[in-house]
């Protein structure tokens, strides 16, 4: 149960991140966090959108570890499946 729920949470981690800076990348513009969301456009302000864009790909980090430790316990749990029979 809890393998599942680090699959879950670690693709809500990720995808909350991806979004919007696959959004960000195609469409030129990204929004800051928080209540007075700002928006910097690519053409306008290329080093910040380059600053920010470069964040909301760092951020999905912490998702992307979580899944690989849910992967990681399943490889170790089937292996062990594998190895006992």
């Amino acid at each position: 149960m809890i393998i599942m729920a680090a699959y879950v949470a670690g693709l809500f981690l990720i995808l909350r991140e991806a979004i919007p800076w696959i959004r960000a990348v195609s469409s030129g513009e990204i929004q800051t966090r928080g209540h007075r969301r700002q928006t910097i456009r690519r053409a306008e302000d290329p080093q910040r959108f380059a600053a920010m864009a470069k964040s909301r790909f760092k951020a999905m980090g912490l998702g992307a570890i979580v899944l690989a430790c849910a992967v990681g316990w399943t490889v170790w749990g089937v292996l062990s499946v594998i190895l006992r029979a």
